[in-house]
Order: C-alpha cells, then structure tokens, then sequence
C-alpha cells in the first residue's frame, strides 16, 4: 500500500466544517488530549443493557462482519473518494473517536457524528434518528471486540440547521467483549503513520457507525437519487483514493 500524507488538499473536497471537525479531532488525540486512567472491566459474552442506554452486543463477540443493521460488505470497506463539489445526498462522518478515562468517571469511547444535509436544505432527522438511535461495531482482526445498538444520541444544536447537525454518541466500556483492553482497542483504531507523519496503512481494527431514520430516504427520494433507503454509515477507515472524509447511504 502506497504511502498516504495524514493532512492532504483532497480534504478542502468536503463540506469544510467535516474536514475541519475531523482534523482537530486527529491533531487531539496525537497530541494526547484524552486522559487514559486506570482501565475498567469489559462486559460479559451476553447482550446487556448499557448505561445510559442502549444495549450491548456482547452475544456477537468473535463474529465477523456483523453490524445491527444490516449493511452490504462495501460498508466495512474504506469510502471512495468524492469529487469535489456539494455532497450527492445526506451524508454521515465521524468526525472525532477516542478513548477517554476520567479521573472520577467511568471510561468511554466518545463519538462524534457530522451530518451533511446534501445540496437541498437541510437534512430532516428526529432527535432519537427514528427511535432506534446509533448502531456501533469495532471489529478486529479476529472478529467482533465490542459494539452496541441502541445508543442515544447528544445533539449539539437543539435545532437543525441549513449546513448540517452534529451530535456525540458514547460508547461505554461495557460494551467492549470480555478480555478486551479499551488502550489496545484505541490503539488498533488509528491509521499507522511514520516519522514523517505518513499514513502507511489501514487501521488493524474497523469502526463502523450507523444509523437508520425516515428522513435519511425522504431526502434521497426527493432528489430523485438511483439509491434509497433510511440509511447512514460511516468507517474509520482511510480512502483508497485521496482523503475525502465521506460515508455511504444504504
């Protein structure tokens, strides 16, 4: 795999608050801004309710490529570039993912998610993204190491706006497998790079978030899109091409 610039123009081809969000987010964490702390315990091999809400899919640890909704195998592949110009449709990034150990709070991995309304307006979602909320999965090299469904979402606007909403799920430590250590988890996440912060390859483990509302297909149909569906997901993963930061509708 051929060497890939971790900071590269390609971004500038994004909604500019995506490509904003997602970079600081990178520099972060780089720069050791989330504490680690001590580790807490993992949850069992049982599906469980979770703090907070939502329940964990511990009953699907080792398996591979599992996702709560159901996605195409395309979904744990790394997004195709884009071209340059407004998004084709509603879009979903992360824009931020870490690990994070408060001093006097349970430990979590924090997501952040960036919607892209596409060229029409704004993208009509409910708070609770049609009373499922979010769909997580960390799979490894050998299967499934944590996920949950289920989440609810924290809106960071209480309204929607014409350039896109943005929200933060979280992700607790009970829902990682058993045995699995959340620094290792964290570690396996992120791009390997070189001395000369160089992308040099994928991340060993992938993140895959989504998410399922009405809104999602209304909008798609109303631009007369070839693909429908009330679907949104979003990887970790480096594009093949370029480093547009996109997701997929399905």
């Amino acid at each position: 795999m051929r060497k890939r610039t971790l900071i590269h123009a390609g971004l500038q081809t994004v909604v500019p608050w995506l490509a904003v969000a997602a970079v600081v987010i990178t520099m972060a964490w780089q720069q050791g801004m989330f504490s680690w702390g001590a580790s807490a315990a993992s949850g069992p091999a049982r599906t469980i309710a979770l703090p907070g809400g939502g329940f964990s899919d511990g009953g699907r640890c080792g398996a591979k490529g599992y996702h709560y909704f159901p996605l195409p195998a395309s979904a744990s592949a790394p997004p195709a570039a884009q071209p340059a110009g407004p998004a084709p449709g509603p879009q979903l990034v992360l824009g931020s993912y870490g690990y994070e150990k408060p001093s006097r709070a349970p430990g979590r991995f924090p997501i952040g998610l960036l919607f892209a309304p596409g060229p029409k307006g704004s993208l009509k979602l409910s708070r609770t993204l049609g009373g499922e909320g979010v769909a997580v999965e960390i799979e490894g090299p050998h299967g499934l190491v944590g996920g949950a469904h289920g989440l609810p979402v924290a809106w960071h606007s209480a309204t929607k706006s014409d350039t896109g909403d943005s929200a933060e799920v979280s992700l607790p430590l009970e829902a990682l497998c058993p045995g699995q250590d959340p620094k290792t988890v964290m570690k396996g996440l992120q791009a390997p790079i070189d001395s000369s912060n160089t992308l040099t390859g994928q991340p060993a483990y992938t993140l895959t978030v989504s998410v399922r509302d009405p809104g999602i297909g209304a909008q798609r149909r109303s631009m007369g899109l070839p693909l429908g569906g009330n679907l949104l997901s979003a990887n970790n993963l480096v594009p093949e091409d370029g480093f547009t930061l996109a997701s997929t509708a399905y």
